[in-house]
């Protein structure tokens, strides 16, 4: 296994055992990549306007929760990440933006990106992974 396939693996594996969290993406596509890892955290679809967006995770979510903010690495994205990382910060909101900076060291410009060809085939080799430690374990 190389460095980036074992560092992507950790990305997942931390990502799938957070706990208290959320995590927003842009699109519907996003979630569905998301899913398709069995990431089962809440996962938010970011929706226009912003200060809407916002409110409603406020009503939804108490300030005890960890927001995740995984946008795009395009320049819209880092739009949305900077805008709704400073609102969420402002109402008191801790902001996650680890696996936004984490996620690019694996050139994908977009969330949904998990599912392309290259990803599933890593993620064959993941869940691979998984059953042979379950398997040494036992």
């Amino acid at each position: 296994m190389s460095f980036l396939e074992e560092d992507f693996f950790e990305f997942i594996d931390t990502l799938k055992n957070e706990k208290n969290s959320i995590v927003i993406v842009e699109g519907p596509n996003d979630r569905k990549a998301l899913k398709a890892w069995d990431i089962d955290i809440p996962i938010e679809v970011y929706r226009r306007p912003w200060v809407e967006f916002t409110e409603q995770i406020f009503e939804k979510f108490d300030k005890s929760v960890q927001i995740i903010l995984l946008m795009d690495a395009d320049p819209q994205g880092k739009e949305f990440h900077s805008k709704l990382r400073n609102e969420f910060e402002i109402y008191g909101y801790k902001v996650n933006s680890r696996y936004w900076m984490w996620i690019r060291r694996f050139h994908l410009t977009c969330i949904e990106g998990l599912t392309s060809p290259h990803f599933q085939e890593l993620q064959l080799r993941y869940l691979s992974q998984k059953i042979d430690d379950k398997v040494r374990k036992n």
